[in-house]
């Protein structure tokens, strides 16, 4: 049987403990860090939930935040993860860990001395990662509740790209990457006349966009069949199609396949009659 020791109290509900497997982790349970110090053991029976610090990386950067940052905010940060895994399902990277509170750390400090940080890519994080928004929103409502301060709107889709990021083990900075070639291609779309608002046309054509840009970078493209004659019949979409894949080939400096082009041309002809009705 597993035993833990206590190493850092976080809150009343979030402890740090040592493994007599020699790892560290981090437990949940309701009133599990109540009235206890370090050294002292956690019951089994106690926990609700169990995060692993698998790695020395994920360990090392975890303590060096616990020097340097309130456990208030850690302890809070932890019930949002807690909360986001059991929503989201699967597992979560332990790198989120030590990120989340560093990013919500930072955040509450701009917050304090008056500085927002706007997020250029809400619209578009929004549509990519429609759950993780979601969960994030509540995170966001919850850490003002608990920690009294005010984080802004945009503060929603920065969590929305941590929890998307931890889900698929992949780094933050891939999920901003593609939040950026999303945004081009919608600053670029709207330029040459594209109309964009929370319709579910709009969800389809991100949705599209999203796909393109993963089959494109992966090299695995959708054979079009009726290419030619998407071209023929919807000439004024596929010319836009052609502009925007030309935007989106430079960013991602690989041309977009002909067969992709014309999949693209059939949901701005859809954007665009959808326009026309209205």
């Amino acid at each position: 049987m597993i035993e833990r020791k206590i190493i850092h109290v976080l809150s009343h509900n979030v402890v740090l403990t040592k493994l007599s497997s020699g790892k560290n982790s981090i437990v949940f349970g309701k009133g599990i860090g109540f009235q206890k110090k370090p050294g002292m053991s956690v019951q089994e029976s106690d926990i609700t939930q169990e995060f692993l610090l698998q790695t020395s990386e994920a360990l090392e950067h975890y303590e060096q935040l616990l020097q340097a940052v309130d456990f208030k905010i850690i302890g809070v940060t932890e019930e949002v993860i807690a909360s986001a895994q059991e929503r989201l399902k699967g597992p979560f990277s332990d790198t989120i860990h030590a990120a989340l509170v560093d990013h919500i750390n930072f955040a509450i400090e701009r917050h304090k001395r008056g500085i927002e940080l706007n997020n250029p890519f809400t619209y578009e994080i929004k549509h990519l990662y429609a759950q993780e928004y979601e969960v994030a929103e509540d995170a966001v409502d919850f850490l003002n509740e608990r920690l009294k301060v005010s984080l802004s709107e945009d503060e929603v889709a920065f969590l929305a790209i941590h929890f998307h990021a931890a889900r698929s083990f992949d780094k933050s900075s891939n999920s901003l990457g593609m939040a950026r070639a999303v945004s081009q291609i919608i600053e670029h779309a709207q330029s040459i006349g594209l109309h964009f608002d929370n319709s579910f046309s709009t969800i389809r054509f991100i949705t599209h966009l999203k796909g393109l840009i993963e089959r494109t970078r992966s090299g695995k493209t959708i054979k079009n069949p009726l290419l030619d004659r998407i071209r023929d019949e919807y000439e004024e979409s596929y010319e836009k199609a052609v502009m925007l894949s030309t935007v989106l080939g430079e960013f991602l400096n690989q041309p977009i396949p002909q067969d992709e082009i014309g999949f693209l041309t059939m949901h701005i002809e859809r954007l665009d009659q959808r326009y026309r009705n209205e």
